[in-house]
């Protein structure tokens, strides 16, 4: 009896908001840890970095820039999927005429949780690490912001798929970002996830009482991408869809654009959802980002 209620009560709490935690969680960086640079073909370097705040908050990413560089250039932070930050060489290749710092989740429990028992174990750091990632944006940038590469006056935000929602969140809430970039994202979150259990639960009535869990224990109540994606403007948000998205409806997509306020801009990609097997569908994506940054009027930093 007691246990229930303590359950239900439980549940009830990830109902309520938890921005202020966005906010409250920030905090300053007071350690940093970097790899050796590592040149890639193509005239890139590739490095990977570790931050730890004062709150004991650990954000990793890997910065991907021009080896040779004669001023501060266009700064892209990027969040993906999982482990973006480490596969980033993989998933993105030459970020061109610009520096690409894409992060990892904060989430640091096991990585393939075995069976009932260690995937409920794995229950709270992977909370964790859902709530920390609008946070670990704003400490990574406080970091990127200070580089010479970075042009701190020409930041963007780059949420892509799963990234959309958390981005959505970070741009609102820092305001030193001039654009958010939503790709291959949109409105429902639940619906979102259960449309991702297809495969795994073939039974309809569970997969949406499962989605509808996850959803909860995620906090999702907090990331609503229709209410945050309002609090970006004035500055611009570009929504890009994919035309023949298998994931997200283009209803969704169009839902979010009608969410977000001036100045706004939809853009639609060839192809299917984004994934790291669809590299030409990867590339396809951040040549249209690079080339609305790099012909824009202020040029292309200091190359």
């Amino acid at each position: 009896m007691l246990g229930g209620v303590f359950t239900g009560s439980w549940l009830v709490g990830h109902l309520f908001s938890k921005h202020a935690h966005f906010r409250e969680r920030r905090a300053k960086v007071v350690r940093v840890v970097t790899s050796s640079e590592i040149a890639h073909a193509g005239g890139f370097v590739s490095q990977a970095v570790e931050l730890t705040a004062a709150n004991g908050l650990v954000v990793n990413l890997r910065v991907l820039r021009p080896a040779a560089i004669n001023g501060p250039l266009p700064l892209v932070v990027l969040l993906g999927g999982h482990r973006t930050g480490r596969d980033a060489i993989d998933i993105l290749g030459d970020p061109g005429a610009m520096v690409v710092a894409a992060l990892d989740y904060p989430y640091h429990g096991p990585e393939r949780p075995r069976g009932f028992v260690e995937s409920l174990r794995a229950i709270p750091a992977a909370q964790r690490g859902v709530l920390d990632t609008p946070p670990a944006v704003s400490v990574a940038l406080d970091w990127l912001c200070l580089q010479p590469w970075a042009d701190a006056s020409r930041t963007e935000l780059m949420g892509v798929s799963l990234g959309v929602p958390f981005a959505t969140v970070a741009g609102a809430l820092d305001r030193r970002f001039r654009r958010v970039w939503l790709i291959h994202g949109g409105v429902g979150n639940r619906e979102w996830i259960a449309r991702g259990l297809e495969r795994r639960i073939s039974n309809g009535p569970v997969r949406h009482s499962v989605a509808a869990l996850a959803h909860l224990l995620a906090y999702g109540n907090s990331f609503r991408t229709e209410e945050w994606v309002r609090r970006i403007a004035p500055r611009q948000v570009v929504i890009i869809g994919a035309a023949s998205d298998e994931q997200m409806p283009r209803a969704n997509v169009e839902a979010l654009f009608a969410a977000a306020r001036q100045p706004k801009e939809i853009l639609w990609s060839d192809g299917g959802h984004i994934q790291t097997t669809r590299s030409e569908i990867v590339r396809q994506l951040l040549d249209m980002v690079r080339r609305r940054i790099l012909e824009e009027p202020d040029g292309v930093g200091g190359s």
